[in-house]
């Protein structure tokens, strides 16, 4: 790794056996002295030379002021400064001591963890939060403990080669991760830990063919029917279990976990569920879970918009009566015994448990959505009005979540038939 040195940085210790050199100064006899401190200068001046990438020259010029003086250049706050002394000697100990001031190394987790907060000050999503924690998780500890400065282009693609794509990411994962670094080093730059970023050049296509490229469709990231009546079967074996009433809730409205988690019973309105608020969790400074409440669904958080509306089907009302009927008192519908509302991850947690035991390869909550607009495509209900009951834009539920069933496809055949007779 190449070394450039800037502002909160410093210098690498100096060699082994240096304190011992200098308690023998000390000790030292007067005679002895000058030899030491030849012997010192000479350590300080290969403990710069070994350090300093920079030339080091003389100057020759007409200008008797400037003839001879001796000239450098380092990094001060992240910019480029000259330096310049009447001999070498003096210029080599004003670069021993402005790599000794700064002693207090900043490592890539040191600028993460800064950036982490620099985020939550900004009132950042804390799920883009536990995002950013989680894909930093990926990096080797090696390079975690690197100091930010020492970190080259060659050593992020090589940790990219040799351990990232090893986990045969999606190219969007990739693409995310590469960002995130792109976004440290630049944080570190701001901070003027760094002069350059070595992330800058980096591109995702440069690896794009080595990531899982295999597409899933919608129908494979939704529940079958066969699934959904597996699941269904399930929940209705665990009716005091507020985390499987959860699962049928989901399977015959589509709401998100966060959204069921929040669901109050004063959201329940003649006939609708209104789907206004999504549970958030964050961790606090002592790393303990909070877990807190939105006004506002996962699309609308930046232009509220009051929520929006579902149907209660028959299916849906028989769902909502068994929660009505779970042990304890609460606000909200779905809750514990203590009447404490379930909590978002525990829930997804569940789900995850029950389609393992069941046999079901699909294991989160979107496929109930996914497989929740197949129903309505099925009933003849179009795609603004689908993307209304969903809570996204249209062009989203189009690219995301619909798919034409052999249902849908015959439907739309005996239309264009029916024209031509």
């Amino acid at each position: 790794m190449t070394t450039s040195y800037a502002v909160n940085q410093s210098a690498p210790t100096m060699p082994s056996g240096f304190t011992e050199f200098m308690m023998l100064f000390n000790a030292s006899g007067a005679e002895e002295r000058s030899l030491f401190t030849d012997m010192l200068s000479k350590a300080k001046q290969q403990y710069v030379l070994t350090h300093h990438k920079q030339a080091i020259s003389q100057l020759h010029s007409a200008d008797k002021n400037k003839d001879g003086v001796w000239k450098t250049h380092v990094y001060i706050d992240g910019k480029r400064k000259t330096l310049q002394r009447k001999t070498k000697d003096e210029l080599l100990e004003c670069l021993y001591d402005i790599y000794k001031y700064y002693e207090e190394i900043t490592t890539l987790e040191d600028a993460f963890n800064q950036l982490i907060q620099h985020k939550e000050t900004l009132g950042r999503a804390q799920q883009t939060i536990a995002e950013d924690k989680r894909r930093f998780g990926y990096l080797d500890d090696k390079i975690k403990k690197t100091p930010i400065a020492e970190i080259t282009e060659e050593d992020l693609r090589k940790w990219i080669v040799k351990s990232f794509l090893l986990r045969k990411p999606k190219q969007e994962n990739l693409k995310k991760m590469i960002q995130l670094l792109k976004a440290i080093f630049t944080y570190g730059r701001s901070k003027h830990y760094l002069s350059q970023n070595p992330a800058e050049f980096i591109d995702y296509h440069d690896y794009a063919n080595q990531c899982d490229t295999q597409v899933r469709t919608n129908e494979e990231r939704s529940f079958s029917e066969e699934d959904l009546s597996a699941l269904k079967g399930y929940a209705m074996k665990h009716k005091t279990n507020p985390h499987a009433i959860a699962m049928l809730i989901s399977m015959q409205t589509g709401m998100r976990a966060g959204e069921l988690a929040a669901l109050k019973t004063s959201d329940i309105l003649d006939g609708y569920i209104h789907v206004h608020s999504q549970q958030l969790r964050r961790n606090d400074e002592e790393g303990h879970q909070v877990f807190s409440y939105a006004g506002y669904t996962k699309n609308e958080r930046q232009n509220p918009k009051g929520g929006r509306y579902i149907p209660i089907t028959d299916e849906c009302q028989e769902a909502l009566q068994i929660a009505e009927a779970l042990p304890g008192e609460s606000t909200f519908v779905l809750h514990q015994k203590d009447g404490s509302p379930i909590q978002k991850d525990s829930y997804m947690q569940y789900l995850r448990r029950v389609c393992h035991s069941l046999g079901i390869e699909i294991t989160h909550n979107h496929a109930f959505r996914v497989a929740f607009n197949a129903r309505l495509i099925a009933d003849d209900i179009d795609g603004n009005d689908r993307s209304l009951i969903l809570g996204h834009s249209m062009q989203t539920n189009e690219r995301h979540y619909s798919f034409s069933d052999q249902r849908r496809l015959d439907r739309i055949k005996q239309k264009m038939t029916s024209k031509q007779s």
